[in-house]
């Protein structure tokens, strides 16, 4: 006899891994298109921590997500913008090395994407190329947004 809740707990596993993986999309479609992330900054940058205890710096895809985390512990930080390029040659290469993760538009409820800078790097750069070969024009503009070939994986 088949369990009944262990088919429904796997249906809703995928359904959530595949929600996530159309959030993380979008994340990064938003942030390429608009040239800029947010995050939260009070003498440093918020982190918060994984299930796990490791640490993540979050960040938003707009001011208003971001927005909506300052209060109770993050009542004294700013929503602060950072251009896509410092966010991918700058902040990123330090998430990397300190093997910190990235929490993407983190709620109020605790609901987030986590990924490692490593992933993050590699997704960021196979979708500027699908992009370049589409429209090569979005990358006169070198201060907007970096060629692919540009973005270094290896810190």
């Amino acid at each position: 006899m088949r369990n009944p809740y262990q088919r429904k707990a796997a249906s809703s596993v995928q359904k959530n891994t595949a929600q996530a993986t159309d959030q993380y999309k979008a994340f990064v479609e938003k942030i390429v298109s608009e040239a800029k992330v947010f995050a939260l900054y009070d003498d440093g940058w918020a982190l918060c921590a994984t299930p796990t205890g490791q640490q993540a710096v979050a960040v938003w895809q707009s001011r208003s997500l971001a927005q909506l985390l300052v209060k109770d512990n993050w009542c004294r930080f700013n929503v602060q913008e950072i251009n896509f390029i410092s966010f991918i040659e700058q902040m990123i290469p330090f998430i990397q090395q300190n093997d910190t993760l990235l929490s993407i538009n983190l709620t109020p409820e605790g609901q987030n994407i986590l990924i490692s800078g490593r992933k993050f790097l590699l997704d960021i750069k196979s979708y500027l190329y699908q992009l370049y070969t589409a429209q090569p024009e979005l990358f006169q503009d070198q201060t907007r947004l970096p060629l692919p070939r540009k973005i270094r994986i290896h810190p």
